[in-house]
Parts: C-alpha cells; structure tokens; sequence
C-alpha cells in the first residue's frame, strides 16, 4: 500500500494538495516565497515533509490562517508581474 500523500510529489500532485495551480508554485518558488524542486530521476519533485515544515513556519511566525499566506503570496506575485524589472 502506498503512502499518502506521497512523500515525494511533481508539481502537478502537490497543486491538488495544497488547492492551488502548478504555475502558482512555480511562481512562488521563483520569487523564493516557496521550496525549490529536487530533480530526481529527470523530474522536478517536491518532498512533502518540506513543503509541511514550510507551511508550517507560517502558523509558528502568528499567521492567523493559511488563507492568508495565500493571499500574501498571490499579491507579492501580482506585484512582481507589474513590475517584471525588478
């Protein structure tokens, strides 16, 4: 029997478990607001347990919810698309 969810996920696993779109979390890794992918065996992959701990960091530093880091995230990716010099 399997794990779940996997320990190691691609990004198109790890979207369907945190909600959220895969050119999402690659934004978010590019504006360093997020793990960066291991390349294992030739794919990008992601270990849950990291991406746990870092969801995790937010709710330790006072973050009222997730769904606010979420929105957090989403704008400073707004911002950096309007301002792709930076």
């Amino acid at each position: 029997m399997s794990s779940y969810p996997p320990p190691f996920q691609d990004l198109a696993t790890l979207a369907e478990h945190i909600c959220c779109g895969e050119s999402t979390i690659e934004n978010w890794v590019r504006l360093g607001l997020f793990p960066v992918p291991k390349k294992i065996g030739g794919k990008r992959l992601l270990e849950w347990k990291v991406v746990q701990r870092h969801l995790a960091r937010y709710d330790e530093a006072g973050a009222a919810s997730i769904d606010q880091q979420a929105e957090a995230i989403c704008n400073a990716t707004r911002a950096a698309a309007a301002n792709p010099h930076n």
